[in-house]
């Protein structure tokens, strides 16, 4: 069975993963507030999840691109994006915004939570 995470709470976790680039830190200091319960009351489960997220915020555009399994110009061809700017943003030399980057982990198969748990779009 699949789990379901709440878009909201995974930008936040999303955000506060790239706020403490240590990862041990970042899972101690979220690994065990009250709203994973809604989630899962499995320790072991809980720092998967938590392991995943601070992964993927931390993901360079490069490994984006390699992990897809595109060079960079099949990735630029596949998402109509100029391949001087997917160049910059697999080099370094700019930033691509997160929300793109997120929009690139979904439509790649990439933006998972852990194997058990998927990101779900909150109505309104």
């Amino acid at each position: 069975m699949v789990k379901e995470m709440k878009a909201g709470l995974f930008y936040k976790l999303w955000k506060d993963a790239q706020g403490q680039p240590d990862k041990e830190l970042y899972i101690a200091e979220y690994g065990y507030p009250e709203w994973f319960d809604e989630i899962s009351t499995d320790l072991d489960e809980i720092r998967e999840t938590l392991d995943h997220i601070h992964d993927m915020a931390n993901m360079k555009m490069r490994d984006v691109i390699y992990r897809s399994r595109m060079n960079q110009a099949s990735f630029a061809r596949s998402f109509g994006i100029d391949s001087r700017t997917v160049r910059k943003w697999a080099l370094g030399e700019c930033k691509c915004p997160d929300y793109v980057r997120i929009l690139f982990l979904r439509q790649t198969g990439l933006l998972k939570v852990s194997p058990k748990m998927e990101v779900i779009d909150e109505k309104d």
